[in-house]
């Protein structure tokens, strides 16, 4: 693994040195000082994927959890064992 330092800028993490990456190259970031990372604040508007996380809501369908490529994209139901 190779250390390359780096900070945030409050949008983006900007490298403070050169490197030499190929394309795509995928990484793996790493936080030295925890007391940096913090929940996001409440801007007042709801999270969707958080206001319906946790309540789950019955549908009628039985087999939803096992079929849900069926239901999402219409693909043909699959026979489960």
């Amino acid at each position: 693994m190779t250390a390359i330092k780096a900070h945030f800028d409050g949008t983006n993490i900007a490298l403070d040195e050169p490197a030499f990456l190929t394309f795509q190259t995928k990484l793996k970031i790493l936080i030295d000082d925890e007391k940096a990372v913090h929940e996001q604040p409440d801007n007042g508007k709801p999270n969707d994927l958080l206001s319906i996380f946790g309540k789950p809501i019955d549908m009628g369908i039985e087999d939803f959890a096992e079929q849900h490529d069926h239901y999402l994209y219409g693909t043909p139901k699959q026979l489960m064992v």
